[in-house]
């Protein structure tokens, strides 16, 4: 059958057509049926005002029914259903006018056992019609091209059906479907229509994939274990195996998902850890005619945070960010989604009198501060540009948050604020400290919040982006140390711990996830190796640097002397306040202010010592040449 066929669909006239004749000839077998095939000429003509008749009544019913209207390639269960809908429909219609008139022209010849014999056939004869006509399109789209998928659907369940019938009725995902496979013993060797159910399991997976070619899997499970994501990806890496991952039930419309919604197992997917479910729902009642201010909002995290808000029914939503194109970007994105309730603010979170008019234009009573400069090496080359705005752009919109005392302000935070040994950690930690201590010197009603992340894969700057670059161009990767480990978590996470915080945190709390044990990242790097579908070591290259200044081994969520406590939710962690034991600790801060704006590093390395004696700082080096930025990773 050409392309060109099997891409468009019938119009609905011919259908309509199709369906006429076809009901038209059920009619005349059931009168034979029930002359015993044995009629004269009288009964002939006797007969065909009876067959005009039924067509007028098929086409009063099929009008209603609509049933000319479906894709007969795409007919399923709603579809046979229509067509007994139609059968009895137009029985009833013959009964009605046959009960009222039996000796009428058009029911001389019409019988009561005529009748039921048409009904079980047009049942039989329009079901199989479409039957056939399906399978004619499903036999001509498998034998259309010899490039084709071999694919197996991973999950026999009612998903991994579903899926088969997406990937049926689509002949352009050029897919054939081998078989399923599945972990369950009492599923393996059983069929779902011409589909064996095979072994998930190694070695008889490997097995299967040599025997059958297969090209691609795809995860049609709702919940796969990270432990079962991570032995799928090693069985299929060296075979550069695709794997897809079919979308969550309930992100289906109409009891089906769309082509488009399916998407290629990321690295995310294969961390050590299961993913942290927050219901979105939770949150809800907490900002329901909130005004909420997100600063950095054109950021990875500030621009998620800004799309989960939406999810809810605000008052107004603020987006202040220095980013234009970020702000320009993000606030088209949302207005697609159908929602109008914010506000763009190009804006330095440094500037008091520029934040102060939002703030006073707004009155916001919610606050979450994401601005912030993240990246360790190059704040170890501008230390007084990560004191400006990590420490006293905070200090700027903390302070108008409790001058126009917003209820919620929640500080993102980064673990690397623990014990600090750079000077982006170094800062965030005096962030910390200082908000924690805003209710001590106020009468204030705002509850300040600290959330403290791990690394978020996915992000600006982040250790995925630049292993999938260097992927792209063939290798090496290059990382600092074999056994350096970090926490890693989701946008999506950190988007969501960010507004958990906001409803279970009280004034002074840490907030952390429980993310589990932290992941070498040499380990990650060999996974998103084998995701793009090399082997680690032989197509790509693994090339090792060195520490790079300020940079830890690992990395830690809570300070030692911190007293944890439990949240309303397991996964979440509560470090309590405590007392700041600095008595100088504003007085210097006031100094570190005023020697940040000359910009003298020695001294802002001094200051920030003497403000925070766990900061233990590498030796001051000199500015890297571009080379050697260029060999290092992480």
């Amino acid at each position: 059958m050409p392309k060109r066929y099997l891409q468009n669909f019938a119009p609905r006239w011919i259908i309509f057509c199709c369906d006429i004749i076809l009901i038209s000839a059920c009619f005349s077998f059931s009168f034979f049926l029930v002359n015993n095939l044995s009629i004269d000429k009288a009964d002939i003509y006797g007969f065909w005002p009876a067959v005009v008749f039924n067509i007028v009544i098929g086409t009063i019913c099929f009008s209603t029914l609509s049933i000319y209207k479906g894709i007969i390639r795409y007919s399923e269960l709603k579809d046979v259903i229509r067509i007994i809908k139609f059968a009895f429909l137009q029985f009833g219609c013959w009964s009605a006018v046959y009960l009222i008139n039996p000796k009428m022209l058009v029911t001389a010849t019409v019988t009561v056992p005529l009748l039921l014999i048409n009904l079980f056939v047009v049942i039989f004869v329009l079901v199989s019609f479409r039957l056939l006509v399906k399978e004619i399109y499903f036999r001509a789209a498998q034998n259309k091209t010899s490039s084709k998928h071999r694919t197996l659907i991973f999950g026999a369940g009612i998903m991994g059906q579903i899926t088969k019938r997406v990937i049926e009725q689509d002949n352009k995902m050029n897919t054939t479907l081998v078989g399923f496979i599945d972990d369950s013993y009492y599923k393996i060797g059983k069929k779902i229509g011409d589909l064996t159910i095979y072994n998930a399991v190694d070695p008889h997976l490997t097995k299967l994939i040599q025997d059958k070619g297969i090209t691609q899997i795809y995860i049609a499970i709702n919940q796969l274990s990270v432990e079962r994501k991570i032995a799928l990806a090693d069985v299929c890496a060296p075979f550069k195996i695709k794997i897809n991952v079919v979308p969550h039930a309930n992100q289906w419309s109409g009891g089906l998902f769309q082509k488009n919604q399916v998407r290629e197992m990321n690295i995310e997917e294969l961390l050590q850890r299961d993913e942290i479910i927050i219901p979105n729902n939770l949150s809800g009642a907490n900002y329901q005619d909130a005004t909420i201010l997100v600063t950095g909002a054109a950021g990875s995290i500030g621009s998620e945070i800004c799309r989960q808000l939406t999810r809810h029914k605000l008052s107004r939503l603020i987006m202040l960010d220095q980013s234009e194109s970020g702000l320009f970007d993000l606030e088209y994105e949302l207005r697609q989604t159908g929602f109008t309730n914010m506000n763009v603010e190009v804006a330095s979170a440094k500037d008091y009198q520029r934040l102060k008019k939002i703030f006073s234009t707004y009155n916001p009573t919610v606050v979450f501060h994401v601005a912030a400069y993240k990246h360790v090496p190059l704040m170890e080359e501008f230390p007084s540009e990560a004191v400006l705005t990590n420490i006293f752009g905070t200090k700027v919109v903390a302070d108008l948050s409790v001058l126009f005392s917003v209820k919620t302000f929640v500080l993102v935070s980064t673990d690397k604020a623990v014990n600090p040994t750079n000077v982006m950690g170094a800062t965030k930690r005096i962030s910390e400290i200082y908000i924690q201590s805003l209710n001590d010197r106020f009468e204030s009603n705002t509850n300040f919040i600290t959330t403290r992340f791990g690394n978020v894969l996915g992000s600006a700057g982040s250790v995925v982006a630049t292993f999938k670059k260097q992927i792209a161009e063939g290798g090496p990767i290059t990382i600092t140390h074999p056994d350096i480990t970090r926490y890693f978590m989701t946008i999506p996470e950190a988007a969501k711990l960010v507004l958990e915080a906001g409803k279970i945190g009280k004034t002074g709390d840490i907030l952390v996830f429980d993310m589990g044990k932290p992941v070498k990242v040499l380990d990650l790097a060999n996974r998103m190796i084998q995701l793009a579908g090399y082997v680690p070591g032989k197509d790509i290259a693994i090339k090792y640097t060195q520490l790079r200044p300020g940079e830890k081994m690992y990395e830690e969520l809570f300070k030692d002397s911190e007293q944890l406590a439990a949240t309303d939710h397991p996964k979440i962690l509560r470090a309590k306040k405590a007392t700041n034991q600095n008595p100088e600790f504003y007085n210097l801060l006031t100094e570190l202010q005023e020697t940040a704006k000359t910009h003298n590093n020695e001294a802002i390395i001094k200051l920030l010592s003497t403000l925070l004696p766990e900061f233990a700082h590498a030796p001051n080096q000199l500015r890297k040449t571009e080379a050697a930025y260029n060999n290092e990773t992480f």
